[in-house]
């Protein structure tokens, strides 16, 4: 099984990013635009180049950036060839700020040691073309010579403080998710939990005055009592699980793979992830998905003993669709109610929890042909369209 390295990118910083690349593609175009009378076609198909790579970089940053993030030395051969197209148009052209553009992607993606190395590499660079003869002597002016290169560093600035407002703001948003996730959690404890467990007190002080009058109604009481305190068990595991999961708080693709590679390493199933960076829900929301994920799988490793699991989050129709499939054994499909009855509960909390956030779950399933649950849940602000990153985990 290969192992997911890549590191999740915050969708803010992504879309910062975004935003940076499609600023360059401009400022490369309009470059082409005004030296395309005068330069050769090699000028044309270089600046070219750099405005599709800058294209592609912005609309499939959920594989580029994390590729950045893990091989920095690909920034450096960015800001190489960046400097042979500046060459071009010249330190007073538009295409300067392309190359002011990087510095800022630097810090928008490595904050300080890693945009200070390559501003220091872009002035490098730029006083390299200035000497190298490529710039006429009438546009070597002290804003040549000494303002311009300023714009890396000050730039490059921008980009960290940006990164930082990006970082502070998720901060505060995680620290607030998990103070109301916790208030919820508590109203929700009194209100489920504590009324199973009240009327599993009035049924046990039934109990021997149905044993008196009628043995078998006390033995069908008895039968409710124990699928009742099953019910209990559940729910205060599931209670506590949820206090103590510190996912709830992530974005919720970056939950599920949490889950998915936890899972893995406990069980040493393969686990095959397809996540869309797109589908995200409320916090209520999120914090059912993520149980239901993570109650999902542990059922993939009581009843189906499977090889491999598939775990599918993606944004479509208006909502969020978790879809989790296993090749395991599979069994005879019947109606929760007599799953349930038969003392298979994990089913029926599924659903309850979709419903409890306003969601639907659908389950298929085969004697010998593994199982598929998908649970979908609508969302007025899922943004559909996000790439998926499908690997082996």
């Amino acid at each position: 099984m290969a192992s997911f390295a890549d590191p999740m990118v915050p969708a803010r910083v992504g879309a910062a990013f975004r935003l940076l690349m499609q600023l360059r593609t401009l400022t490369a175009m309009v470059t082409l635009v005004l030296i395309l009378p005068a330069h050769p076609p090699t000028a044309v198909v270089l600046l070219l180049s750099f405005a599709a790579l800058s294209w592609i970089a912005a609309r499939h940053w959920q594989l580029i950036v994390p590729r950045l993030l893990l091989h920095p030395l690909l920034v450096a051969a960015d800001v190489a060839a960046s400097f042979t197209a500046l060459r071009l148009g010249g330190p007073t052209g538009p295409f300067f700020l392309s190359t002011v553009i990087t510095a800022g992607v630097a810090g928008l993606l490595f904050r300080w040691p890693g945009m200070l190395a390559i501003s220091a590499i872009q002035v490098f660079w730029y006083y390299l073309t200035l000497a190298g003869g490529h710039v006429p002597a009438a546009d070597q002016t002290f804003q040549a010579l000494a303002g311009q290169p300023l714009y890396y560093p000050l730039i490059g600035f921008a980009g960290v403080a940006l990164r930082k407002l990006i970082d502070d703001q998720a901060e505060a948003e995680s620290t607030a998710a998990a103070a109301e996730e916790r208030t919820w959690l508590a109203r929700e404890m009194h209100d489920s939990l504590a009324k199973t467990l009240r009327g599993i007190a009035m049924a046990t002080a039934a109990l021997p005055m149905w044993a008196h009058q009628d043995p078998d109604r006390a033995v069908k009481e008895s039968v409710r009592i124990a699928a009742d305190v099953e019910v209990a068990s559940r729910e205060a595991r599931n209670l506590i699980n949820g206090l103590r999961d510190e996912r709830i708080t992530m974005p919720l693709p970056m939950a599920v793979r949490a889950i998915a590679e936890s899972w893995r390493d406990a069980h040493g199933i393969s686990v095959r992830c397809d996540i869309d960076s797109g589908a995200d829900l409320p916090l209520r929301a999120r914090y059912e998905a993520v149980a239901i994920c993570s109650e999902a799988l542990t059922n993939v490793v009581r009843h189906a003993a499977a090889t491999s699991v598939d775990v599918r989050l993606a944004a479509e129709r208006g909502g969020v669709v978790l879809t989790i499939r296993d090749d395991g054994e599979g069994f005879e499909l019947r109606s929760l109610e007599d799953l349930a009855r038969d003392g298979h509960y994990g089913l029926l909390g599924l659903r309850e929890r979709a419903e409890r956030a306003g969601g639907a779950v659908s389950l298929r399933s085969e004697p010998k042909a593994g199982t598929t649950v998908t649970v979908t849940f609508p969302v007025a602000g899922a943004s559909p369209g996000g790439l998926r990153v499908a690997e082996v985990i």
